[in-house]
């Protein structure tokens, strides 16, 4: 528990160094830019390879893939219809904004911590379905909300297929269903990379967080984050109460689905020409929340 904590705790230290930083003039919108493409474009794709180096195919566990694309479906969804009356950049915002779950850098440390190798293997086949939406899938959707051309599908494909980290999410369940292995070196090399991620992205929220006092603002954030976690609550719920899985897999499903937001969801709004600073409060907020629901709930469940 003490790790955990110490963890969590040091993501939290990394968006405040990034704000802090940003604060002094250190770091200005342009650096911002820098930062994520070095995430999109090298750390990400790295961690994602790393992410398969000891995957074991369960094919029975598949269709937990098909529950984390589902559920960034379905809050992206509902963040559309929230902002149904408001404008294409509200609807946009939050499509990204309600949607996406960070897996690697968050939940999966508690997973690996308390549920060792199963965990992994269920947070890794969750976060493939998710990562499919937040590395592309999402943005082409918002973009296509805001663009003022006519919608079609190659335009849309290029948008998704335009992602690093999508493609290489791609090629690497292509892997994993076929049993296809890169050599060790290569994951070694990956997670040398990859390791890095985690920094960068908290450190990208950091940048992109402002301390907002506008009672408007706030108030729509309190909201979505309130209506993110309420139905994410629902469904975990129903999820652990119905599904046929064994208690293990469920109780890991439930923890997934209280992660925060994903980091990708600050640079997709960037990305969409969205609010950055809003979906930096959000971001960081949501740490801070999805960390105390899930504390509670390894307590709860008597995890070790």
């Amino acid at each position: 528990m003490e790790q955990v904590l110490i963890k969590a705790a040091g993501y939290i230290f990394i968006i405040i160094i990034g704000y802090l930083l940003k604060r002094i003039g250190l770091f200005d919108f342009k650096d911002q830019r820098t930062v994520m493409k070095l995430i999109m474009n090298i750390t990400l794709p790295a961690a994602v390879i790393a992410a398969f180096a000891n995957f074991e195919k369960d094919t029975r566990l598949i269709f937990i893939t098909v529950i984390g694309l589902f559920m960034n479906l379905i809050m992206s969804g509902i963040g559309y219809l929230v902002a149904l009356r408001k404008s294409k950049k509200d609807k946009a915002f939050n499509i990204i904004n309600y949607s996406g779950y960070n897996i690697g850098t968050f939940a999966m440390p508690y997973l690996q911590s308390f549920l060792g190798s199963m965990g992994i293997v269920v947070a890794c086949l969750f976060d493939a379905g998710n990562a499919i939406m937040c590395t592309g899938v999402t943005y082409a959707i918002a973009s296509q909300v805001t663009s003022k051309e006519k919608f079609t599908i190659r335009d849309f494909l290029h948008k998704i297929f335009s992602s690093v980290p999508f493609d290489v999410y791609i090629v690497m369940l292509f892997c994993y269903f076929t049993d296809i292995r890169f050599p060790k070196a290569v994951y070694s090399i990956a997670s040398l990379i990859g390791n890095a991620n985690a920094f960068l992205a908290m450190f990208m929220i950091g940048l992109s967080f402002e301390i907002v006092l506008d009672k408007g603002i706030l108030r729509q954030v309190w909201t979505s984050l309130f209506i993110r976690y309420s139905i994410n609550s629902v469904i975990a719920y129903l999820f652990y109460k119905y599904s046929p899985f064994t208690s293990e897999v469920k109780t890991i499903v439930v923890l997934i689905m209280f992660a925060p937001m994903s980091a990708l969801n600050v640079i997709n709004t960037i990305k969409c020409g969205g609010d950055k600073e809003k979906s930096g409060l959000l971001n960081s907020l949501s740490i801070v929340i999805s960390l105390t629901i899930i504390t509670f709930l390894v307590i709860k469940l008597n995890l070790k």
